[in-house]
């Protein structure tokens, strides 16, 4: 499993538009955005990650685990937010 204490902006932005299926089930989620955040932190890059869900798809603020190829099965929590053109969207955010 990936640490999340290493993922950057970068492990995403190259997954845009790319499915992440949930673990142990038939949805997946599409990775919508990727945003970097300016943080006077010195711990890293930190960023926010919107991922699109299904239309039809209901949940509600958790951990997904989540996979894809290159980075394997990560754990991630993720909190919905406003749909965008009625798509159900959700927000994670590294820092």
């Amino acid at each position: 499993m990936f640490d999340l204490s290493e993922m950057k902006p970068e492990h995403f932005e190259s997954l845009l538009g790319q499915a992440l299926p949930i673990v142990d089930s038939p949805l997946a989620f599409t990775v919508g955005s990727v945003v970097r955040l300016k943080s006077p932190s010195p711990r890293g890059a930190p960023f926010s990650l919107s991922l699109k869900a299904p239309a039809h798809a209901q949940g509600g603020q958790g951990i997904y685990r989540l996979r894809h190829p290159e980075l394997g099965e990560i754990e991630i929590f993720l909190v919905p937010i406003a749909p965008v053109d009625g798509v159900p969207m959700f927000e994670a955010v590294f820092n």
